[in-house]
């Protein structure tokens, strides 16, 4: 439970930090509009693997509780 936990915090630490820092300040200036569709997709794709890896963890140890 614990490790799942950190991955949730972790996944909205990056988003925090990817929307409030990196997209208004890095990619939207230079890139425009096709980077910030870019990298709104490319956040979606980790955060879908993220979530994946503990779905998989889930189904490999039987949810069992730590």
């Amino acid at each position: 439970m614990k490790k799942v936990l950190l991955r949730i915090i972790g996944i909205g630490i990056f988003h925090m930090v990817l929307y409030l820092y990196v997209v208004p300040f890095v990619i939207y200036p230079k890139y425009g509009k096709a980077g910030f569709e870019f990298i709104v997709a490319v956040a979606i794709i980790i955060s879908i693997a993220v979530f994946g890896t503990i779905l998989l963890e889930k189904k490999i140890k039987g949810d069992k509780n730590e």
